[in-house]
């Protein structure tokens, strides 16, 4: 690399030519490309109710003069020789952004964004670089901004051969997202300073939006509780209707919505969304007795006798006539994954350790953590260390909160990143409200948290019992082997 600054290297004009060839032949057709796959992506793995929490989706491409603006800076100084270098140093000169209602959503999103490709695959599909992710909801920048953000791939075709283009996302709350916009958070240069009072005041801004986002998810909690309650609670001591009787009214109607859903599944859906779905066409109130029944759940067994509705902590409604996969042989399995691709198809990424099952669970349960085998003793580990350090206490959503932070703060001091989502997940799933929540050591963790995950796959027919390789395959996967 030419260790001069840019500008001494690239001409305005010369770079300005080669932004408008590069702007219509890949730039624009990558913004369109990232932004249809990032929402096919999401769709999905997202239900209905999870992305109605979704406000937003857009994105832009970078403008000439703030691509020159930024290539300028000293921080790029030595690294651009040629205008073939420009895409390989800025990544954000295609920007996709989600905008989302609560800070909770944000770990949604992320989570559902966990199921992409770690690398380019196959054309028309949409990659993520974990590497990449800068998060500033945890760690704020010092004017205040806070989101969420990471590298996505797409690839281009460009009559020339397929280009690969790396785009920026943007997750935020509507609140920051708000922020940004009141402040005009985007038209100052990220390493200039800002006039001293718009700092100030902006900093002031972010401090209160803050604190109005954490009030927004206290809200949020005690509004699932009580719609949870509503689903699966006690039936309030009202006298349940007849069951053999048919329903008529708007009960008959709000039947007939669930048996046609039903009849459409392609895999088990919690009842939250499904009663969130009912609400959403009939009005909220219908939850205060749910036409008699007392609970949505009394009120699908009558709509949907013939349906069957997972036993555990959270129930699902299963799908007509749904039942785990034929077990394969691991020989069978290795034959296929060892089969080369055609010449005239990019290759796939390498084959993981996770087994077809955990993607299967993933699916239905987007909080699943998908990690590769070798990571799982790491995160039991990390856990149980902290867990040993903070001493015994009461299974409450503080308490996990304190868990899953000093689990991963200690993992990131010893330089191996745990995600909080993954740690949050397991220790949600091993505490249960009756447990003391006395410290457990790694292998106790591992093996409670194998237990309950192999019988959630069982209640959800992804896992046959008596399917003992496929049992295995999961069971040397979450303990790291």
């Amino acid at each position: 690399m030419d260790p001069r600054p840019t500008h001494d290297v690239l001409g305005y004009a010369e770079f300005g030519a080669w932004y408008d060839g590069y702007l219509t032949e890949v730039l624009e057709p990558a913004l369109d490309a990232a932004w249809t796959e990032l929402e096919a992506a999401l769709t999905d793995v997202l239900s209905d109710r999870d992305l109605a929490r979704i406000r937003s989706t857009g994105g832009r491409v970078k403008s000439k003069r703030r691509t020159w603006r930024k290539l300028r800076q000293p921080r790029f100084d030595g690294m651009v020789s040629t205008v073939d270098d420009i895409p390989l140093v800025l990544h954000d000169l295609v920007g996709v952004r989600v905008t989302c209602i609560n800070v909770r959503d944000i770990e949604m999103v992320q989570s559902a964004l966990e199921s992409l490709p770690r690398q380019r695959a196959k054309p028309d599909v949409l990659w993520i670089d974990p590497a990449s992710e800068r998060d500033y909801v945890r760690e704020p920048k010092e004017s205040g901004y806070r989101g969420w953000h990471v590298n996505l791939g797409t690839t281009v075709d460009t009559g020339r051969g397929r280009v690969p283009v790396i785009c920026e996302l943007q997750v935020r709350s509507l609140l920051q997202d708000t922020w940004g916009e009141l402040t005009h958070e985007d038209t100052y240069s990220k390493d200039g300073a800002l006039p001293p009072l718009v700092e100030v005041l902006s900093k002031r801004m972010a401090d209160l939006f803050s604190i109005l986002d954490d009030i927004a998810e206290d809200l949020r909690t005690e509004l699932d509780r009580i719609d949870e309650e509503a689903v699966a609670g006690p039936d309030r001591g009202q006298q349940a209707p007849d069951e053999t009787e048919d329903l008529t009214g708007q009960a008959a109607d709000a039947a007939a919505l669930l048996v046609d859903r039903w009849g459409t599944l392609d895999r088990p859906t919690d009842l939250a969304t499904l009663a969130w779905a009912l609400q959403r066409e009939f009005g909220a109130e219908i939850s205060d007795d749910w036409f008699g029944h007392g609970s949505f759940k009394r009120f699908l067994r009558h709509a949907v006798p013939e349906g069957e509705i997972s036993t555990g902590r959270q129930g699902y409604l299963l799908p007509q006539g749904y039942a785990p996969e034929e077990d394969v042989e691991e020989g069978a399995e290795a034959a296929t994954a060892d089969t080369p691709a055609p010449a005239d198809e990019e290759p796939e990424a390498p084959r993981s350790t996770i087994p077809d099952q955990a993607r299967q669970l993933r699916r239905v349960d987007r909080g699943f953590p998908l990690l590769e085998s070798d990571h799982w003793p790491l995160l039991y580990g990390e856990l149980a260390e902290a867990w040993r350090r903070l001493g015994a206490g009461e299974p409450t959503n503080r308490f996990v909160n304190q868990l899953t932070r000093s689990a991963r703060d200690r993992s990131e001091a010893a330089g191996a990143r745990l995600s909080r989502r993954h740690l949050d997940y397991v220790a949600k799933a091993i505490l249960s409200p009756d447990d003391t929540g006395e410290p457990l050591g790694a292998e106790e963790i591992a093996q409670r948290f194998t237990t309950l995950t192999l019988q959630r796959m069982a209640d959800l027919r992804i896992l046959d019992p008596e399917h003992r390789r496929a049992r295995g395959r999961v069971k040397r996967w979450l303990n790291g082997g």
